[in-house]
């Protein structure tokens, strides 16, 4: 072998192991800048206020902030989209739910992106089971009065709610259908202007997440008639499946997600720290002071309620558009 051909393989070798180097280094440092939350909500709704939760701190962790960037608009679709082109570097994640990731794949189909190939759970923070709510000062005492009610005067109940096929949408399609209601369905831009609407005596009912009235609900603004889920939340509140409802009407799964390309490393380094952030006591009282769970599942574990998910939603969708 030559000297020239002995020289070459030196270069090429130590420029090799230099992009190695390189490379494990930029893996190592990650993340090496801040990290962006995109939070395709209005201000003021339930994800937003646990995305200010656990991005406070995620950061010791991670050891760089995680800057929330509220993309409202769309149903969602505006600020998904914005996650999905974004660098595949880890450095920009999306705060979504399961109505956006899986439900809207069958009611707002689109030719940009498909949620199942272009996103990739982190985490699973938790999950918030919805409330129906009244003013504290109408007419509704109990859910039965404002279900009599219902029935006897068709379509004049209503209903805000924060736009098509989303947390509040969705159970409400669900209570008529079950319980054979006609509620008039009044859209606004997000769960905070559609609580705002029923303080203001605009509507007659609407639903929320308790941690959203929490504070409305102790100074005598709302009152709550049902919350979701077969067990009481509250005691002397019924649960929807008392009320008549499935088991599952009313479950925002709230999930972290990164599009797809991210190193697989990188996917480790977060998912590690959402696990270790679990163990943190502040965490879990900031939490339960928001009136929210901590039923935390790693995104491995979660893409397995996904895939269910994929399925109910196309069924539920279907039975609606053959109507």
């Amino acid at each position: 072998m030559s000297a020239k051909w002995i020289i070459r393989i030196s270069i090429n070798f130590f420029l090799g192991l230099v992009f190695f180097i390189n490379s494990s280094i930029a893996q190592e440092n990650y993340p090496s800048k801040p990290i962006t939350l995109i939070v395709p909500y209005a201000a003021g709704g339930s994800n937003d206020l646990n995305a200010r939760v656990f991005t406070s701190f995620l950061d010791d962790y991670l050891g760089q902030p995680i800057l929330i960037k509220l993309v409202p608009g769309q149903a969602g679709q505006k600020g998904t989209l914005e996650a999905v082109r974004s660098e595949p570097d880890g450095h920009t994640l999306l705060f979504t739910d399961n109505y956006r990731d899986q439900l809207h794949r069958f009611t707002f189909r689109n030719n940009v992106y498909d949620t199942n190939k272009d996103l990739i759970p982190i985490a699973r923070v938790n999950y918030g089971e919805i409330a129906i709510i009244v003013r504290a000062d109408g007419v509704y005492e109990t859910w039965t009065d404002l279900e009599s009610h219902a029935q006897l005067s068709t379509g004049n109940v209503a209903m805000s709610h924060s736009g098509l096929w989303v947390a509040l949408f969705v159970p409400a399609l669900q209570v008529m259908k079950n319980l054979d209601l006609q509620l008039r369905m009044v859209p606004y831009r997000g769960g905070g202007p559609a609580k705002a609407a029923l303080l203001a005596g605009d509507v007659d009912m609407s639903m929320a997440f308790p941690a959203t009235v929490a504070a409305d609900v102790e100074a005598g603004r709302v009152k709550i008639l049902a919350t979701a889920g077969s067990e009481r939340l509250i005691s002397h509140v019924p649960s929807f499946v008392e009320i008549g409802l499935p088991p599952t009407t009313g479950f925002m799964h709230r999930v972290v997600m990164a599009p797809i390309g991210v190193p697989e490393e990188r996917i480790i380094i977060l998912r590690k720290a959402f696990a270790r952030m679990q163990q943190e006591t502040a965490y879990q009282e900031m939490m339960s002071q928001l009136g929210e769970n901590t039923e935390y599942l790693d995104g491995k574990a979660y893409e397995a309620i996904r895939i269910q998910q994929s399925r109910d939603y196309r069924e539920l969708a279907n039975s609606f558009n053959n109507e």
